[in-house]
């Protein structure tokens, strides 16, 4: 084998050993990321549950819940802004994502709440029946 032979040969196996290489990390962050970005997918909400008030974005869900004094309301974040549920009774504070405020309705009425930082937003309220 002549010098030259040897040397064109040396480089092919270090240039395809180093494709190789190559091959693999690019195989690896692809991999990677795939889980990574296939973690973030949004899950569809489903529905509210009996006593539920989901906040969501730009939606309180249901916007009119009726329920029998003594009854617990949980109101929980289902969105990615924070929220905060006011009226009458009470203040909720900043909710953020999943966070849950419960609060008993004992007396009989209609109750309007509002969210406290999105206030323009019409769809962002809920009243609720107490009977």
């Amino acid at each position: 084998m002549k010098a030259g032979e040897f040397f064109c040969n040396f480089k092919y196996r270090v240039h395809s050993q180093n494709g190789n290489k190559m091959k693999s990390i690019l195989l690896l962050l692809f991999v990677s990321l795939t889980l990574v970005f296939s973690s973030c997918k949004k899950e569809e909400p489903g529905e509210p549950g009996p006593n539920e008030v989901w906040l969501e974005y730009q939606l309180f869900r249901p916007s009119q819940i009726q329920v029998a004094p003594g009854t617990t309301v949980k109101f929980i974040n289902k969105g990615n802004p924070n929220h905060q549920v006011q009226g009458a009774l009470f203040s909720t504070g900043t909710l953020q994502t999943d966070d849950v405020y419960e609060y008993t309705f004992n007396d009989p009425g209609v109750y309007y709440f509002t969210c406290g930082i999105h206030g323009n937003v019409q769809s962002e309220q809920v009243a609720v029946r107490v009977q």
